[in-house]
């Protein structure tokens, strides 16, 4: 008699680990060249968003740092006092006043910048989240939105780099790089002049990888619309912005 011999169960495969991205300095290079090769891996891997804000934020401190080499106290303060000019203020600060302002000032704006650098990478990645994830059916975990976002705003920070030096090589800071400078006699003051401000290749650029990121992390071909809407809501945000500040000039000129 034969005894029944139990079959064992062949083994089954363990399902690969999700490939690991690759190290920061590699995807700080392919987000300007190759962004969906950075996207792919924050689709499937641990979708890293802190390094690429950390680069920024220490870009921000070290130009702030640097700008006394370039460009004098006394140049802020008289590009200061020609934009409260041009704003319509009739009674300006005087120039020592604003020395001491001055240097509290830019510490609160360096501290503020650097932990917008962070705060911003969320904020965009909950806009990509109700834009894919909630109306288009999407994934709905919203970190590697926010890792697309924390990339993307890599392009942001050259556009800064390099207008922040043309400025500090010039001695100029009105120098800007946007739409603005299509439309020779704007008013510099102006509401029109301010939503064109917002304008620059780089804005373009960053609406357009954010659209990228979101389509590569959803599988999704079309992603040109979603740039669109994202460059229209920059457009209608900067609107927004201009008309309040230039309504709380005109009452400040007018009291």
């Amino acid at each position: 008699m034969t005894l029944p011999v139990a079959e064992t169960a062949a083994p089954t495969a363990a399902s690969p680990a999700p490939a690991r991205p690759a190290p920061l300095a590699s995807r700080i290079v392919d987000t300007f060249f190759s962004p969906g090769r950075v996207f792919e891996q924050l689709r499937d891997g641990p979708a890293p968003w802190v390094g690429p804000a950390l680069v920024c934020a220490a870009l921000l401190v070290l130009l702030t740092a640097l700008r006394p080499l370039f460009i004098t106290n006394a140049q802020v303060i008289e590009f200061t006092l020609q934009k409260m000019s041009e704003m319509g203020m009739q009674q300006l600060p005087p120039a020592d006043q604003m020395a001491t302002q001055l240097t509290i000032q830019t510490i609160a704006n360096t501290v503020f910048g650097a932990v917008w650098m962070f705060a911003r990478v969320w904020l965009m990645g909950l806009v990509l989240f109700a834009l894919y994830g909630l109306m288009m059916g999407g994934r709905t975990d919203i970190r590697p939105y926010a890792a697309v976002a924390s990339h993307a705003f890599l392009v942001s920070a050259l556009g800064w780099l390099l207008l922040t030096a043309l400025q500090y090589a010039s001695g100029r800071l009105d120098l800007t790089l946007d739409a603005a400078l299509l439309v020779p006699g704007l008013d510099p003051g102006g509401v029109a002049a301010a939503v064109l401000h917002a304008v620059t290749p780089f804005s373009v650029w960053v609406a357009a990888l954010l659209a990228l990121g979101g389509a590569t992390l959803n599988r999704r071909r079309g992603w040109v619309g979603v740039a669109a809407l994202l460059i229209s809501l920059q457009l209608a945000l900067a609107l927004a912005f201009a008309l309040v500040t230039h309504l709380a000039a005109g009452r400040a000129a007018a009291g």
